[in-house]
């Protein structure tokens, strides 16, 4: 993952194709933005839950995997994200997700997150614990446990 003016790239064709940008990334948090189209919302024409799942899981993750400003981050995989989905969004809504680290060690991270729209209306939140696969590139693995 590559970092430019303090943020990474957004590395997955997914994210992409979503339309997920990143807003901040820093030590214990991740700040993500997603303008809702047409094609982000489900038969009801609001936003379809694996959108507010997918911001979640972006925002968790990259907050666990922050390793110092300008530096590549940690591989990480989420093992277990709950998600709780509180209100609708609708198109041309502006849905930031939000993550903080509130516990674990090196290897195991447990984060919450947040989805929130424009006017700061909670819209989903979770828990994730994440799993920090590999050291930041150019440094050795820690040795022992978490």
């Amino acid at each position: 993952m590559s970092a430019q003016n303090g943020k990474p790239e957004v590395p997955a064709p997914f994210n992409a194709l979503l339309g997920v940008r990143f807003i901040s990334w820093s030590d214990d948090m991740a700040e993500l933005q997603l303008t809702i189209t047409h094609d982000h919302l489900n038969g009801a024409f609001a936003v379809h839950g694996g959108v507010f799942a997918t911001m979640l899981d972006n925002a968790v993750t990259f907050c666990a995997a922050f390793a110092g400003e300008g530096r590549p981050g940690h591989r990480c995989l989420t093992l277990s994200l709950t998600t709780s989905f509180v209100g609708p969004a609708v198109e041309g809504d502006v849905l930031t997700a939000r993550a903080r680290i509130v516990g674990g060690g090196r290897k195991l991270v447990f984060v919450q997150g947040e989805v929130v729209n424009q006017d700061g209306r909670r819209l989903a939140h979770g828990d994730a614990v994440i799993k920090r696969v590999t050291p930041p590139s150019g440094q050795p693995e820690p040795s022992g446990g978490n």
